[in-house]
């Protein structure tokens, strides 16, 4: 498997250790004695494997890309689950604001230059008769 395969996995595991870990927020407003202790040594846990995944990930994914893709699909997929779990029903501009976070995560993957090696590397500086007369 190469490197950046590595990395989306990592990131996979960003989103899904946020998202569920945000998602269970909920739950832990709600608990009390044991169970807000247990929830709250899951959110620790989720969320630190969550920035650890991250910073693995960035390895070989440009930070903004990553970032763009973990914020964009946690939001989608958190009020998924707020639907699911929750009841919670989005109006339609709530569906157009998703829609449009769905749009920009896909253009950002699939047709962004952000991560390319061309984009990485600096080209080489070519010098100019007249630029070694200036020099000297």
């Amino acid at each position: 498997m190469s490197s950046k395969a590595k990395c989306w996995l990592w990131m996979l595991l960003v989103i899904v250790s946020e998202t569920s870990a945000t998602s269970t927020l909920k739950m832990f407003d709600g608990s009390e004695g044991l169970t807000k202790t247990l929830l709250l040594a899951l959110l620790v846990v989720l969320y630190c494997v969550c920035y650890y995944s991250l910073s693995r990930a960035v390895k070989d994914i440009p930070v903004g890309l990553a970032y763009a893709t973990w914020s964009g699909t946690g939001i989608l997929v958190v009020s998924t689950l707020g639907m699911v779990f929750y009841g919670q029903h989005p109006d339609l501009a709530a569906i157009i604001g998703m829609a449009i976070i769905a749009s920009g995560i896909i253009i950002m993957n699939l047709f962004s230059k952000m991560g390319s090696e061309a984009h990485d590397a600096t080209p080489p500086v070519e010098t100019t008769t007249a630029d070694r007369h200036v020099a000297n």
